[in-house]
């Protein structure tokens, strides 16, 4: 299995048939991730109170992400460190870099649930959520801060696996996690009246059960790349370089979450139907990012391996397929859902004044997925190749240089109201797409002879 893969990643000549093998599990899992959050919205959108609840959730989930930075920094810098490593045959340091990698997530995931659970309330009352959605809010926030080191503990095994080019592996965890999370929502807030505290009880007992089967995993002598309990150490220089690739990351998840903190505190000020609103798109919209970010995933454990190997060309190519296929799918995706939008919002709230705003929100939302999805296509390039600074500069550049900026013009200048935020979102998605486009010039696919076959590259153009 593991030939298999590294036949797929360095050798494979169709490399449309190679990514999609190696992107459709990722697809898979990531789908169903996004598929559970619209399961939460369902069952939360039918209770009693329903804009509340939704409100609060949606105020939620920056702060989360926020915390969760440096889980998912040193999850790209594993991949790109990791995968590295096993391109330019060097399998010990490997396994010295996911044994640090596993450690630290483990270590940022205690330390993290302890400081969400005590800052959740007033954080969110900085937010300006206030009075039961403050409340909801907060329940839900510290019962989802439990989960933290269960999803380090993920997201290492992730980082691993996806640098090896196994993507089935954690798609299996990831899909049985979902499962039992759909299952335990429904149970819990439809069955028994839990409510917001049911869906985040839900979530955190599904990340849970995984946990165990990836530390299994990651220690048996039966896999590839196994590790020991030698490995299981805070190695400084191992530390020191993972933290250097993994800070740009993490600052930018850090800064993009903070930055979604003030969008929600403007959206939550034109009340909180618009709230619940901006949650149901954000929801619709990740359905339709999971095919861009599996193949951002991909790409960039194909950038990584054939670049230590010296096989820059084919880095290169991998590219070009993952940006036609993305931009192909995602363009097939809006087209499908469009006339569908308004169903869509009826199924996921019982509020009119929250099904109108979600309706005019999704036009938007659709809009803007091409330039997602060539969003995320350079993101996996960058970090694929190392260049994590430039990942980091791009969305801190989108969101806090030109999203920000117009969004607060939008409110100050015009009376546009909530759709000034859907203005700034899509002229921000647009901008980012040059900036993007001049950094990945500076990317060096010269390493190694350039292959003969130009027609070849030609199969990707």
């Amino acid at each position: 299995m593991q030939r298999d893969r590294t036949e797929l990643l360095l050798r494979e000549p169709n490399l449309y048939k190679a990514i999609l093998v190696l992107a459709l599990p990722v697809f898979g899992a990531n789908f169903m991730k996004a598929f559970n959050e619209l399961v939460d919205t369902f069952f939360i959108g039918q209770i009693a109170d329903s804009v509340l609840a939704q409100a609060a959730v949606s105020m939620t989930w920056p702060v989360l992400n926020l915390f969760a930075a440096f889980q998912v920094g040193f999850g790209v810098a594993g991949v790109a460190l990791v995968s590295h490593m096993l391109g330019a045959g060097e399998r010990e340091r490997a396994r010295e870099n996911a044994g640090v990698l596993l450690v630290v997530s483990m270590l940022f995931g205690a330390l993290l649930n302890l400081l969400l659970w005590l800052l959740s309330p007033p954080v969110l009352a900085l937010m300006g959520v206030h009075g039961q959605t403050l409340e909801l809010a907060v329940l839900y926030l510290r019962v989802r801060s439990c989960e933290l080191i269960f999803t380090g503990i993920f997201t290492a095994f992730q980082a691993v696996r996806q640098a090896q080019g196994d993507t089935v592996t954690p798609v299996a965890l990831s899909v049985t996690s979902v499962v039992l999370n759909i299952v335990l929502t429904a149970l819990c807030v439809q069955g028994l009246g839990l409510g917001v505290f049911g869906a985040a009880l839900a979530t955190v007992l599904g990340n849970a059960a995984v946990a165990p089967v990836c530390l299994v995993l990651m220690f048996s002598p039966r896999q590839p790349l196994f590790l020991t309990p030698r490995h299981l150490r805070l190695h400084l220089p191992v530390f020191l370089r993972m933290t250097r690739v993994a800070t740009p990351a993490a600052f930018s998840q850090m800064l993009g979450s903070l930055g979604y903190v003030i969008i929600q505190m403007v959206i939550l000020s034109y009340g909180e139907a618009v709230t619940a609103a901006f949650s149901i798109g954000n929801k619709v919209s990740n359905i339709l990012l999971m095919p861009m970010i599996a193949l951002g995933s991909v790409l960039a454990a194909y950038v990584g391996q054939n670049l230590g190997a010296g096989n820059g060309p084919r880095a290169r190519r991998a590219y070009l397929a993952c940006r036609n296929m993305g931009l192909a799918i995602t363009i097939a995706g809006c087209v499908l859902l469009f006339p569908l939008r308004g169903g869509l919002v009826r199924l996921l709230s019982n509020d009119p004044a929250t099904q109108a705003a979600a309706f005019a929100y999704l036009f938007w939302v659709l809009l803007m997925q091409p330039f997602l999805s060539l969003f995320q296509n350079y993101l996996g390039a960058f970090n694929g190749s190392g260049h994590t600074g430039y990942s980091f500069l791009i969305t801190t550049l989108r969101l806090w240089a030109i999203r920000l900026p117009l969004i607060l013009l939008f409110r100050t200048l015009t009376d546009a109201g909530e759709s000034g935020v859907w203005y700034a979102m899509t002229i921000s998605n647009f901008i980012i797409l040059l900036i993007g486009a001049l950094l990945f010039r500076r990317i060096d696919f010269s390493a190694g002879e350039r292959e003969p076959a130009e027609a070849e590259e030609a199969d990707v153009l």
